[in-house]
């Protein structure tokens, strides 16, 4: 069980790679739904985004949005984790 914190699209091809469907990815910037098209689409395990102040008026694709607690209970609940930028 991993999460994948995903900052940025430069290595979306390969955290899509490696992820298995007890992962969790954690989009950490709204903006890259725009750019990444529906590639989150095809990811076998849990994709949420991470709420923050410039996202309230981002459209979030149907995916689920926490704050900032519910990334503390998912650092948790993760024996580890990975950031992509």
């Amino acid at each position: 069980m991993v999460l994948h914190h995903l900052y940025g699209q430069q290595q979306l091809a390969d955290c899509l790679s490696l992820v298995g469907a007890d992962d969790t990815v954690l989009i950490m910037d709204a903006g890259l739904l725009e750019v990444a098209g529906d590639a989150f689409s095809s990811f076998s395990c849990a994709v949420m985004v991470l709420d923050d102040a410039e996202s309230h008026s981002a459209d979030h694709a149907g995916l689920p949005v926490i704050d900032t607690t519910g990334w503390l209970d998912l650092v948790c609940r993760h024996p580890h984790s990975m950031s992509w930028g």
